[in-house]
Formats: structure tokens, C-alpha cells, sequence
């Protein structure tokens, strides 16, 4: 399965062309989002809706109805006891707590033998191998 990271959903919802091309060249049913990915993009749009002031709330609202409507449309992969014991080990081998929804999406990946696809391939590069990373964004399908 191709586990994308929250960057690759943001580009998706602006129709980058090299993506469409590798979104024609999978099957719909393989491209899933990891719930770390959905977790984090859901928490900026929920904390923008409860923080908006008078003015900003029905946009921040309606931002936060549209990122709903963009999740819906995929399979969510939830992070279970075997993508854990990935993270346990990856935890104990990189310390930035900084990169924690990165090593989480990368156990699930190790976990499940899964691509991750993201723009941000220099998050990833030193826990996944290179045949389990993916820029869907930058490089062509070949």
C-alpha cells in the first residue's frame, strides 16, 4: 500500500499534474491515509475551528467541513500493535521528538511492508529503505 504523508494530501486537493499521473498508475484502493497523517492535519484545521475569532469562524468552519469531506474520500490505515513495536525501535535509534508523526508513519510502513509517499523525503531517508519512500510530487513515474 503507498501511505501518504500529510504533505502529498495537501498537494493532492491542488491537482498537481506528476501526482495525477501516479494516482492513474495504482489502484484507488492501494493509497491510503496513516492515522498519524490524519491525526495531524485534522489538529491544525480542529485547533484553527475552536480558536477562530467572530469573523473567522465560518471560513474556519468551513475549512475545517472540506478537510472532512478530503479524508473521507480514503481508506484510513490505523496504527496498530506491530506498526508499535516499529516505533519502539525507531525511538530508541532517532531522539527528535520533532520528527514523532514522521517515525510513527514510518513504523507503520516497516510494520506492513508499505511506501510511504511524501514530498519531504529527508524525514524519512534515515529509517526507510529506500524502496519504501516515494515523491509523488517532484519525480516522475517511470
Amino acid at each position: 500500500m503507498y501511505l501518504w504523508d500529510t504533505n502529498i494530501l495537501v498537494h493532492f486537493t491542488s491537482q498537481r499534474p506528476i501526482l495525477a499521473l501516479h494516482v492513474q498508475r495504482v489502484k484507488w484502493e492501494e493509497i491510503v491515509l496513516p492515522s498519524p497523517a490524519v491525526a495531524e492535519f485534522l489538529r491544525g484545521r480542529a485547533e484553527f475551528a475552536v480558536k477562530a475569532t467572530p469573523g473567522q469562524t465560518p471560513f474556519a468552519h468551513g475549512q475545517l467541513r472540506q478537510t472532512l469531506q478530503l479524508i473521507a474520500r480514503f481508506r484510513v490505515l490505523f496504527f496498530n500493535e506491530k506498526a508499535d513495536e516499529a516505533f519502539r525501535k525507531l525511538l530508541k535509534t532517532v531522539k527528535s521528538s520533532k520528527r514523532y508523526v514522521d517515525l510513527m508513519t514510518a513504523a507503520m510502513a516497516l510494520a506492513g511492508n508499505h511506501i510511504v509517499v511524501t514530498r519531504n523525503t529527508k524525514h524519512f531517508k534515515d529509517v526507510l529503505p529506500p524502496d519504501q519512500l516515494a515523491n509523488w510530487i517532484d519525480d516522475s513515474p517511470s
